[in-house]
C-alpha cells in the first residue's frame, strides 16, 4: 500500500513541472506563480488523501481548472508584445540583424497565435518544455493519441504558415 506524500515532499518533487504547466497554459510568468501556488494551497486544503502514483495528475488537473477559471474572467490589461521582443535579442547583433530578428519573431508569433488554443497548448508543452506525449495528455486530461493529433496538426499548420508566400510579405494569416 502506498503512503501519502508528505506535503513539502509533494512541493519539492511537483512545483516545478506545475510551475511549467501554469506558464504554458497561462502565457505569464506572474500568472504560472501565482496559479502554482494555488494549486499546492488547494491540494494542501483538499480533504482527500494524494497517492504517489497519482498525484502529477491530480496536481495538473487542479491548474487546467483554475487556468480555465481565470480565462472566463475579463481581461484587465495586455502584455505589450514589442517589450517581450525587444527583450529577447540579443545586443550583440548590428541593426540589420536586430530588425530581422524582431521580424522573424513576430512572424513565428503569429504563426502561433493563428494555431487553436489546444493545439498551440500541446505544440508548446512538447517543443518549449519537453514533455512527452503521456506527460502532455496526463497534463490536459487527454487521451496520449489525442495528443498525438494535435501535436502533428500544428507542427502541419505552423510550418504551413512559416513557409507561406503571403504570410512572409505580410506577417500576418492571410
Amino acid at each position: 500500500m502506498e503512503q501519502a506524500l508528505s506535503f513539502s515532499e509533494l512541493y519539492r518533487q511537483h512545483a516545478e513541472a506545475v510551475f511549467r504547466l501554469a506558464w504554458v497554459l497561462s502565457g505569464e510568468r506572474g500568472e504560472a506563480e501565482d496559479l502554482t501556488a494555488e494549486t499546492f494551497a488547494r491540494a494542501f486544503a483538499s480533504n482527500s488523501r494524494i497517492e504517489q502514483a497519482t498525484v502529477r495528475s491530480y496536481l495538473y488537473a487542479i491548474v487546467r481548472n483554475l487556468v480555465a477559471s481565470r480565462q472566463r474572467r475579463p481581461l484587465l490589461e495586455l502584455t505589450g508584445d514589442e517589450e517581450q521582443i525587444d527583450g529577447a535579442i540579443d545586443a550583440d547583433p548590428g541593426p540589420e540583424q536586430r530588425a530581422e530578428l524582431r521580424q522573424r519573431l513576430a512572424h513565428a508569433s503569429a504563426g502561433l497565435a493563428s494555431l487553436r488554443e489546444p493545439d498551440r497548448q500541446v505544440l508548446l508543452l512538447c517543443g518549449v518544455h519537453g514533455m512527452s506525449n503521456q506527460e502532455i495528455a496526463d497534463a490536459l486530461g487527454l487521451e496520449p493519441g489525442h495528443v498525438r493529433v494535435r501535436l502533428h496538426r500544428a507542427r502541419r499548420q505552423l510550418a504551413a504558415f512559416i513557409t507561406s508566400p503571403s504570410t512572409l510579405n505580410s506577417g500576418s494569416p492571410s
